[in-house]
């Protein structure tokens, strides 16, 4: 079983880490390297370097901030290395039918030094997929005001360089708190007569249903054999010519890349 992890990206800082992954590309011996696994590959490297959609950061994010100098107000602790604080907390970004997001968190996100009053609501904008800049919401404090840099790590990890001052002590990394389930994995497909039986690995414990997708020729689009099978295996039926088939997990917050493709041929 050979795996080739993409863009598997660990962001540390002392005390201050994530690991954001996503989908492992699953590839075994006799799998198809189709067309839209290729995709699947550009559109995660076009991802990185394109940034952000609103899309995307729409909804609520695990965020931890990290300041250089040692303070403890407004959330922050001090790393125990003694390099810098740590604060972590809920940040929700709701987007607005003009494309503008209403961002609340509890607290300032660059300052522990000195207090600020918790509870806050900004009005911000997503900018080229690589900025995003905050003013004052109607209602409420916004104590984070200013033009930020944003940096996309992967599809449910970004970095939000908010600061208080210049040049940057500060730095916010955000993972998404309910992620659509990692892609399933290891599927197989054997042929019985005119019984494909199908069984699958789950990407993860997320994973609510599974979509079991298939086409009929090579370049063909994929069609639902079965939506919401609640289990890692599945029976179709083939009695002459190819298909090829793609699970794709599923849970409240979306639908998982497609796992390593599978063709079965009737004899």
């Amino acid at each position: 079983m050979k795996y080739l992890s993409l863009l598997i990206i660990l962001f540390s800082i002392n005390s201050f880490a994530i690991t954001c992954a996503d989908d492992e590309i699953d590839l075994n011996p006799g799998d198809v390297i189709s067309a839209d696994m290729v995709k699947d590959i550009f559109d995660r490297i076009s991802g990185v370097s394109s940034g952000m959609t609103s899309e995307e950061l729409d909804g609520t994010w695990i965020c931890t901030s990290f300041n250089r100098t040692v303070g403890t107000l407004n959330g922050y602790s001090a790393n125990s290395d003694g390099i810098g604080s740590s604060m972590s907390q809920d940040i929700t970004f709701t987007k607005q039918s003009d494309d503008t997001f209403i961002v609340t968190y509890q607290n300032n996100l660059g300052q522990n030094g000195s207090s600020t009053t918790p509870g806050n609501t900004c009005k911000g904008k997503l900018i080229d997929g690589a900025l995003f800049v905050t003013n004052a919401a109607e209602t409420g404090n916004c104590f984070n005001q200013g033009l930020y840099g944003m940096k996309r790590l992967s599809k449910q990890c970004f970095v939000w360089e908010v600061t208080n001052s210049f040049p940057l002590a500060s730095a916010t990394s955000c993972q998404k708190k309910s992620p659509a389930p990692l892609a399933p994995t290891n599927l197989t497909a054997t042929l019985s007569g005119t019984s494909v039986s199908l069984s699958w690995t789950a990407g993860d414990s997320s994973t609510v249903s599974y979509t079991v997708k298939a086409k009929t020729s090579n370049t063909g689009s994929y069609s639902d054999v079965i939506t919401e099978n609640n289990g890692t295996a599945y029976t179709d039926t083939l009695s002459t010519g190819t298909k090829w088939y793609r699970i794709y997990g599923v849970n409240a917050s979306g639908t998982s890349t497609g796992s390593n493709v599978v063709s079965v041929t009737a004899p």
